[in-house]
């Protein structure tokens, strides 16, 4: 935005969103929440969608390979040389995209990393090839949810896998919520955390809870599986997976 009182009176209009696993609707609809993004100058609205894009799940469904994935990611991160902080956001998303494939390739029965380059993103790929038969890829002395995840993933408990999922990109999003108030990195930080919030208000009831739990056996079946044929095409700003895809495979 040019004019920097357009963030001041976009972020104020924006309800808080309070704890992660505290509500049990989001406080804006997803309408409400695109009429007060119309105040986005048009670069930063397609800058937005990109993010929202390669930073859901559900964004990158229709991408068949994992390079796909990567490509994309490394175009937006491009695109965000002004903005090092949504570079950094993005970067860090993708690499906890890379470990939860990595746990569900070695639940899988992968032996081995292979060419994980192929597959994989960021810092920890040469770790993560190197320890792949430790718990926690030889990164829980510093990312200790990495053996949690493991440890429920191997017990099959989906759910417990889908909110530890969540909670890790929710603290990520924190940290540069408490950096950015009134400027357009905030308007992505708040984004993505209403996606977060708003998938998991609707696995807050008895209902939603089942339809997690098929959500998340079509996830582990594969990209192709009967239920992730059946889904309509996901909104930007909503998820229609659960994040235990990890990437696709």
């Amino acid at each position: 935005m040019s004019n920097p009182h357009q963030y001041i009176a976009l972020m104020t209009s924006l309800p808080h969103l309070g704890n992660l696993f505290a509500r049990k609707e989001v406080p804006i609809s997803d309408y409400r929440l695109r009429q007060r993004l119309s105040m986005l100058e048009t670069d930063h609205e397609a800058l937005l969608k990109e993010i929202i894009a390669v930073t859901t799940w559900a964004g990158v469904s229709s991408l068949e390979e994992d390079l796909d994935v990567i490509t994309r990611a490394l175009k937006v991160i491009d695109k965000l040389q002004d903005y090092p902080d949504l570079q950094h956001l993005v970067s860090g998303r993708m690499e906890t995209r890379t470990i939860i494939a990595a746990l569900r390739k070695r639940r899988d029965g992968q032996e081995a990393a292979g060419d994980i380059r192929s597959w994989g993103f960021g810092r920890w790929c040469s770790m993560i090839k190197s320890n792949w038969s430790d718990p926690g890829f030889g990164l829980s002395h510093f990312m200790p949810w990495i053996a949690e995840a493991h440890r429920l993933m191997q017990s099959g408990d989906h759910i417990s896998m889908e909110r530890l999922a969540l909670r890790q990109v929710f603290e990520q999003l924190d940290h540069y919520d408490r950096t950015h108030k009134f400027d357009f990195e905030a308007v992505c930080v708040y984004v993505q955390r209403w996606v977060v919030v708003e998938r998991w208000t609707r696995y807050n009831t008895v209902d939603a809870r089942t339809r997690l739990e098929t959500l998340v056996a079509a996830a582990l079946q594969g990209p192709n599986s009967d239920e992730s044929a059946n889904q309509s095409p996901p909104g930007i700003f909503s998820e229609t997976t659960s994040s235990l895809e990890g990437a696709p495979s």
